[in-house]
Order: C-alpha cells, then sequence, then structure tokens
C-alpha cells in the first residue's frame, strides 16, 4: 500500500514533478539565451559556449552517482540538498559579474539539477507501490514536456526580462518545493553508508575537462597547435582515461561496467551513441543561436524551433516503439540516422527555398529531423537491452553516459568550429556539412548492431520496452 493518504501521495507527485520541470526547462532555456549573454558579459563564443558544456558535463558525472546515493542516503536528504544546491546556485548564476563567474555557478546548478532524477524517481516508486510502473512512467514524461515549453518559455523571458531572469525565475519555484518537500515527505530512514564512486567520477571530470579546455585554446589561439603548452591538456586528458579505466577495473562498485564493452556489439552501440550525442545533443543546443545569428530571428521564435524538435521526437518515438518488433532495431536506426543526416545538410542557408518563409523552413526541417530522433532512439535503446536484458540498469547507464560524452564533445567541437569564422553563416556550413557527413559515415555500422526480429518472432526480447 502506498504511504500516507491517497491526497498527500498526489501533492508529493505534484512537488518532485515540479522539480525535474524546472530541472529539464533550465537544460534548453539556456541554449536560446547564449548570444544575450554572449554580448551582456562581453565574452567571445568559445567560453560562452561553456555555459552550455559545463551543465551537461556535470550532469553526466553526477547522474551515475545520485541513484546510489539516494538509495543509501534517503531519498528525502538528497531531494532536498539538490533542490537547495540548485536554487541557490541559480540566484549565482543571475548575479555574475563575468564569464567566468557564470561557468562556475553553472557547474553547481547542475550538481542540483542533475540529481533531481533518480532521487524524485525514487520517491515516486515509494509512494506510489500498488502502481508503481505507471506512476513512474508519468512521471518520466515531465522531461520531455520541458524540452517542449522550456525554449518557448526561456525565449519570452529573454525578451521580456532579459538572460538574468531565466536563472532568477527558478529561486520562488525552488523555494516553495523546498517548503513543500520539509511537510510532505516522510523522514528517511537512518544515514547508512555505502561505496560510491567518487574517484571514478572525478578523474572522468576531468578527461573532459582537459578535452574542453584543450578545444577552448584553440579556439582563442589560432596558432595554439604550434605550440607545445597546448599539447599538454590531450597528454592529461589521456593520463586522466589510463586512471579511469583503471580505476573502473578495480573499484568495488564502478560507476561503468567495463565488462559490458568487451563485447563488440555493445561497443559498436555505444560508438553510435557517442556519435548520435555529438551531433543531435551538440547541435541542437545551437540551434537558438543560428537562428538569432543567421536570420536575426527574436529569442522567443528561436526557441520556438526546439519546440517543433521535441513534439516530432515524442510522436515518432511512439509509434517506433509499438513497430520495433516488426521492424527490427536496424531499419528505425538507419532511417533516423539518414533522416538526420538529410535534415542536418538541409539547415544550411542556400538550401533555403525563397518561396518559403524562414521560421516555417526551418521549423518543418527540425520537426523532422525530430522524427529522426524518434526513429532511431528507441532502436537504439532496446537493441544494447537485446544483448544482455539481465543488465538493463547497468546497460541504459553507459548508453546515457556515451550520449552525454558526444553531446558535451559535440558542443565544445561546434563553438571551435564556429570560432575561427568572422562569418558565423560560412561557420555553420560547416558544422552542418560536417555533421551530415559523419551521420552517413556512421550508418553501415548499423548492420552489426542486433536486428530484434528474430527473438520478437519467437516470443523473446525484441519488445520496444523503452523509447
Amino acid at each position: 500500500m502506498a504511504r500516507g493518504n491517497r491526497y498527500r501521495k498526489y501533492l508529493v507527485f505534484f512537488v518532485v514533478s515540479l522539480a525535474l520541470f524546472m530541472s529539464s526547462v533550465d537544460s534548453t532555456i539556456v541554449a536560446t539565451a547564449l548570444p544575450l549573454i554572449e554580448r551582456n558579459l562581453r565574452a567571445d563564443l568559445n567560453w560562452a559556449g561553456w555555459v552550455i558544456t559545463a551543465y551537461q558535463l556535470m550532469t553526466l558525472t553526477i547522474m551515475p552517482l545520485m541513484g546510489r546515493i539516494s538509495d543509501e542516503w534517503g531519498r528525502k536528504r538528497i531531494f532536498m540538498a539538490c533542490v537547495v544546491v540548485f536554487t541557490v546556485s541559480s540566484m549565482l548564476c543571475a548575479l555574475s559579474p563575468n564569464i567566468y563567474f557564470l561557468i562556475l555557478f553553472r557547474f553547481l546548478q547542475a550538481l542540483g539539477g542533475g540529481s533531481f532524477i533518480p532521487s524524485a524517481t525514487g520517491i515516486v516508486g515509494d509512494y506510489f507501490q500498488e502502481n508503481r510502473s505507471q506512476a513512474i512512467g508519468l512521471f518520466t514524461s515531465i522531461f520531455p514536456l520541458g524540452g517542449i515549453i522550456g525554449p518557448a518559455l526561456g525565449g519570452w523571458i529573454l525578451d521580456v526580462a532579459g538572460w538574468k531572469a531565466i536563472f532568477l525565475v527558478n529561486v520562488p519555484i525552488g523555494c516553495l518545493v523546498l517548503l513543500l518537500s520539509q511537510f510532505l515527505l516522510e523522514r528517511d530512514p537512518q544515514f547508512r553508508r555505502t561505496r560510491v564512486d567518487f574517484p571514478g567520477a572525478a578523474l572522468f571530470a576531468g578527461m573532459m575537462l582537459s578535452i574542453m579546455y584543450f578545444m577552448t585554446r584553440l579556439g582563442e589561439q589560432p596558432g595554439a597547435l604550434a605550440s607545445w603548452r597546448s599539447w599538454i591538456w590531450p597528454a592529461v586528458a589521456v593520463l586522466f582515461l589510463i586512471l579511469f579505466l583503471y580505476r573502473e577495473s578495480t573499484a568495488g562498485a564502478p560507476i561503468l561496467d567495463l565488462s559490458l564493452l568487451k563485447t563488440p556489439a555493445f561497443a559498436v552501440i555505444n560508438g553510435l551513441n557517442l556519435i548520435y550525442g555529438a551531433c543531435i545533443f551538440g547541435l541542437m543546443a545551437f540551434i537558438p543561436y543560428f537562428g538569432q545569428v543567421t536570420y536575426g530571428m527574436s529569442s522567443l521564435v528561436s526557441g520556438t524551433l526546439l519546440t517543433a524538435r521535441a513534439l516530432g521526437m515524442m510522436g515518432m518515438s511512439t509509434v517506433t516503439s509499438m513497430l520495433l518488433n516488426r521492424t527490427g532495431y536496424r531499419l528505425p536506426m538507419a532511417a533516423g540516422f539518414l533522416v538526420l543526416a538529410l535534415t542536418t545538410l538541409g539547415l544550411n542557408p542556400y538550401w533555403r527555398p525563397p518561396a518559403i518563409p524562414t521560421f516555417w523552413w526551418l521549423a518543418a526541417l527540425i520537426f523532422v529531423s525530430g522524427m529522426g530522433v524518434g526513429m532511431a532512439s528507441p532502436s537504439s535503446n532496446n537493441a544494447a537491452i537485446e544483448l544482455m536484458p539481465e543488465k538493463i540498469s547497468a546497460i541504459t547507464g553507459l548508453r546515457g553516459m556515451f550520449r552525454q560524452t558526444g553531446g558535451v564533445i559535440g558542443t565544445a567541437g561546434i563553438v571551435l568550429v564556429l570560432s575561427h569564422f568572422p562569418n558565423k553563416v560560412a561557420g555553420f556550413r560547416t558544422v552542418f556539412l560536417g555533421m551530415s557527413t559523419l551521420l552517413l559515415l556512421a550508418m553501415p555500422l548499423i548492420r552489426l548492431v542486433p536486428d530484434g526480429r528474430r527473438a520478437a518472432a519467437v516470443g523473446g526480447r525484441g519488445k520496444g520496452i523503452e523509447v
């Protein structure tokens, strides 16, 4: 039986959903604000891009740890601590005097925001034990809802009140969530010690930070490749990678199960996940920036472009998941990658038909690209699980880790390319061509992915079990 009375548990659901929605909106809203932040803080794009990648990197680093921590240390403790960190850091972001402080506070903000999902999901599961799967399914739909509303809402806030307001809006919401959580959530059991791979997470973060700083240095100093000082950072990244792999092979509770990567099919799938993350997460973070610097769109209009992507993705994900038993995994993956490659190439300004208004042309392309994501994502998710369903949690974490890593590298790569083009339109043409080419070159690897249809035909595991 669920805890508390019926009304209380629905109030709990509302509170944790509000926190997740706040985090979801914040993960997309900053992309819309990037040009304003760049101008108002007098920062070049090399450092302004860190406002996005800092949040991505910290989220990637902290999420694998927080599920275990919230299970052992107490869901209420962790959830409320995350709310405090997210709310305080949001206020600090708004008060940042320069781009460097803003990047620092974005790391801190992601420490809170990236931890909402594991602890909040556990709370929902505890309070809805009799229908846990339905409640968690409804709860997880909050995050894509933020992806639909967030960009347009952020654009409106930016047009009305400026970039600082997108952070300040979190403060009253966070205070409300904190107050309600204190009264509604039941007290946690006694604190329990658990093994958490903090050293592994720190080594991984160090590796990624070294790569990101190396790319930033190349963007700031065109001749940096000729300097030996620049190459210190790739060397440091390699050292961190070696130490990370050693740590994960010996740790009692590693954040990355290296045994899974020894299977060739797993290596292929996660290589595709890395490319997918770079081309989709990285590119889509810059769509509002592209609309503003190329076509002079307002923050509201450019943010709405990401809403079109979310709508296309959600609809097609549902259809693809229902058809996976018939289509298998390879066909929708290949179709998704092809659609993504063609729509990315089509974003080139020279391809826009003069008779079609700019907004509607871009919105249509990005909506179709969202459909491509909706084809590729469920099929690739289930293809990995098909190989070893008894390790579904580890596989899901691994998939997310590779995709988010690709997103961080892709975002930093786009900033690096754009920094070498005084004309940002020409820079975006190069980005679109490069990413579409990478997606097309990755398509032959899909033949090595498990097909899934045979298992479905014999009543096996080839079902669309995850979107």
